[in-house]
């Protein structure tokens, strides 16, 4: 992950810079070329800085903006009479392998889940797959073409509500929140094997969607569940609670993890 300062010059001379600023940033977000994440602009003189976190060493290049992240690009640059310039600062220290070593074309499927990086993985090497690498999703133009990844990024951020819900432990929202995520059939478990649907169609590239997992019950029952789809195995064998994937089915494409929940219980799971 490639660290850059976003630097504005001329800031003064733009009425409404700050507000062009972070809709540009937004946009940057949306098409996955900066992390998700509160941006502190710092102002010095009459100068901008934002530092930000990309996926890649160009993936502030035009070539990955939609029409927006051009459109504000220019407002800010017509505005100060200034070229944004995006100066490489080092790489993020929470990821330790800054480059994604992956071409989408490359991928034999992906995976739908909540990520702090982006919400699309390759199932191959289960790294996150900047969205600016597969094509546009959703808010149709005039002509009929999709122009951004919106509709991805609002289930993320309904995930991420629903995790942070389950977390917090409180018992009537950690009850919803897990059934919101562990239940295929939910509202929210829905729409997002509907996206999975769109994307492979967008890609051509089989899209599995990751079912959340974390039952009270033992290793065993862990082990013999059934795709709640198909209602067939879909078990891949050798696996265990710590690696990502345990369950896989091809027809319903939903992949899932084994429970780390029944690790926790005493005697019932320890002698399976």
């Amino acid at each position: 992950m490639y660290t850059f300062n976003i630097i504005v010059k001329n800031a003064s001379l733009c009425e409404d810079i700050v507000h062009h600023i972070y809709t540009y940033l937004h946009m940057l977000s949306n098409t996955g070329q900066i992390l998700h994440r509160d941006h502190l602009l710092v102002q010095k003189n009459n100068t901008i800085e934002i530092a930000v976190a990309c996926p890649e060493i160009d993936s502030l290049d035009h070539k990955n903006s939609n029409k927006y992240g051009v459109e504000y690009q220019k407002k800010i640059e017509v505005g100060t009479g200034e070229k944004i310039e995006f100066l490489e600062t080092g790489t993020e220290p929470d990821y330790p392998f800054p480059r994604y070593e992956i071409n989408r074309e490359n991928s034999s499927f992906y995976i739908l889940r909540y990520s702090l990086s982006s919400p699309l993985l390759c199932g191959d090497t289960l790294k996150p797959v900047p969205l600016y690498k597969i094509p546009y999703t959703s808010d149709k133009d005039a002509n009929g073409n999709d122009t951004c990844h919106d509709n991805i990024w609002s289930w993320e951020r309904h995930y991420k509500s629903l995790y942070h819900l389950w977390l917090a432990s409180q018992e009537v929202t950690e009850e919803f929140a897990a059934n919101q995520m562990q239940n295929v059939h939910s509202i929210h478990n829905k729409k997002g094997r509907e996206l999975c649907q769109i994307i492979e169609e967008k890609t051509g590239v089989p899209t599995y969607y990751f079912l959340f997992n974390y039952r009270n019950w033992t290793v065993q029952e862990d082990l013999d569940r059934k795709c709640p789809i198909t209602g067939r195995e879909w078990r891949i064998n050798d696996k265990t609670s710590s690696d990502f994937i345990a369950f896989k089915c091809y027809e319903s494409r939903l992949v899932s993890e084994l429970s780390t929940n029944c690790i926790d219980q005493s005697n019932t799971c320890e002698n399976h």
